[in-house]
């Protein structure tokens, strides 16, 4: 399946900008179900503007978050949230809020941020250390948004033992609760907000804010409205991108055993008719254990060195997935074409961001997801990091080997599509 090694190019990639940086109930059909509560805020580090800065000069990132307006605090949430099942469950968030001084007196836009697949489940992004956190306070916090930043369900704080990976619905709803508990913690700390909204993401944090676009826009009774969306290099044709990969065997696309492992366990355990038994889609060695190995304690590299999963994506998976991913009816195909975000209008306008060599997440996501956007009357813009002069330098030589591209999606196109969706689209309507 194409999709995302976000965490190990990119922590790699954007720790050049991190270094120096950091050193309501929104409804449910049981009453009893809490949702968007505040249960924990805790302060985590004060960022100056002039450690920002450094950073940034010294990493020569600079160009591209600008210099910095505002200093930084970095906070941790946990808030309540449900299931996949509708029972409760808790997930934690990182709160990136800009200092409130003089040079930066608010009121500021919130900007609600998924990221990209995670296969340590100990991971949070309410770090002082994280690289990617590091460039949501370059890129965003910076300039005077609030950041609130999901962990996901099954991650950190969280108390539901599985991660409904590219579920939908479930990602929406955490990321709108995630956005409750945000303005609640906003609200008692008295730092000035506007009504402004924004949705962004990368890769598997794509699709998670095209989900919760188009789920808070499907239910008024959220009380959200959203100002503009920019969902970045996400694998939105969900289907397509399984096909895609198959379609790529014996190898699959980039980093496939990963991704096919963690969506096929996320697909069983919410709808439970993806496989009777793992070995129906795992070949051995692989099947025994292979439904908890993700996320879990294994570095992403450090899977295929260990040999907990096969380089190949076809040493990985039986004939029998392959048979089933073509079949409509089988209950993988169902679980993708379902989580498929393909075929609705938004209201609020679109930014997709991606690069067209990407070898993870196929550009094709991006292109589909616009011309059905566009065919349904919505307004979307595409932006191909490819076709920006300014980031010629940046990017892999034309005639890049696939060793030169291996950073390409999870390094080089996420602090170039961050740059483009604030400098393109949130900073016209902020």
């Amino acid at each position: 399946m194409s999709h995302l090694n976000h965490r190990m190019p990119s922590r790699a990639a954007l720790a050049a900008i991190a270094a120096a940086v950091l050193l309501a109930a929104c409804g449910s059909d049981d009453p009893q179900v809490s949702r968007g509560e505040l249960v924990s805020d805790q302060h985590l580090v004060t960022l100056p503007r002039a450690a920002i800065d450094a950073s940034t000069a010294a990493s020569g990132a600079q160009p591209l978050t600008g210099a910095a307006r505002c200093g930084v605090n970095l906070r941790k949430i946990v808030h309540t949230t449900t299931a996949p099942d509708g029972t409760q469950s808790r997930a934690s968030a990182a709160l990136l809020t800009p200092v409130v001084d003089g040079t930066c007196p608010g009121p500021f836009p919130l900007v609600a941020y998924n990221r990209g697949t995670e296969v340590l489940k100990a991971r949070t992004l309410a770090s002082p250390t994280d690289p990617e956190t590091g460039a949501l306070a370059a890129f965003f916090a910076a300039q005077g948004y609030v950041v609130v930043a999901t962990d996901y369900l099954g991650y950190a704080d969280s108390t539901l033992n599985f991660h409904p990976y590219l579920h939908a619905d479930s990602q929406a709803s955490t990321t709108i609760d995630s956005i409750r508990a945000a303005r609640q913690a906003l609200s008692s700390l008295g730092i000035p907000t506007s009504s402004r909204l924004f949705l962004t993401g990368y890769s598997q944090g794509g699709h998670a804010a095209m989900a919760t676009h188009r789920a808070i826009e499907a239910d008024a009774s959220l009380g959200l409205t959203v100002t503009a969306a920019g969902p970045m290099s996400g694998p939105y044709d969900l289907t397509d991108s399984f096909q895609s990969s198959l379609a790529a065997l014996p190898s699959g696309t980039a980093g496939s055993p990963v991704f096919t492992t963690m969506a096929l366990t996320s697909f069983q355990r919410v709808y439970g008719n993806v496989y009777a038994a793992p070995s129906d889609v795992y070949k051995a060695p692989y099947a025994t254990g292979i439904e908890t190995l993700l996320p879990g304690a294994t570095p992403f590299n450090d899977l295929f060195t260990t040999g907990r999963l096969p380089v190949l994506l076809n040493d990985l998976i039986t004939p029998a997935l392959v048979t089933a991913v073509g079949t409509t009816s089988s209950g993988v195909r169902q679980a993708s074409d379902r989580n498929t975000l393909i075929g609705w209008r938004p209201v609020a306008p679109v930014l997709l961001c991606g690069g067209a060599r990407d070898p993870v997440v196929l550009f094709r996501n991006t292109t589909r997801s616009a011309q059905s956007i566009t065919q349904l009357g919505g307004s979307v813009t595409v932006v191909d990091v490819e076709q920006v002069p300014a980031f010629a330098a940046a990017l892999p030589p034309a005639n890049a080997t696939p060793q030169q591209l291996a950073t390409y999606h999870g390094g080089v196109v996420p602090p170039l599509c961050m740059k483009v969706v604030r400098d393109n689209l949130f900073a016209a309507l902020r």
